[in-house]
């Protein structure tokens, strides 16, 4: 299955898109979605992002958490 995606402004009804000629005759699904406005000042980091997949039963072996993995796979040397 192809897939084409096409970023334009919409200051029409009318579109004239000549990336679909290789789709004419076919059936196909058409989504239209508005682009998020996000800018760069609405983003100061990227720390925290992953904060909603946490297991807050985990968080106390984070310390050790490399030196458990190290004896799991070799073992006490």
């Amino acid at each position: 299955m192809e897939t084409l995606k096409i970023q334009r402004k919409i200051d029409s009804t009318l579109l004239e898109i000549e990336e679909l000629k290789n789709w004419l005759g076919k059936e196909v699904d058409i989504i239209i979605r508005e682009k998020s406005r996000v800018s760069d000042s609405d983003i100061e980091s990227a720390a925290g992002i992953l904060s909603g997949f946490q297991d807050k039963k985990l968080i106390n072996q984070e310390k050790n958490g490399w030196a458990k993995a190290a004896r799991d796979k070799h073992g006490d040397r």
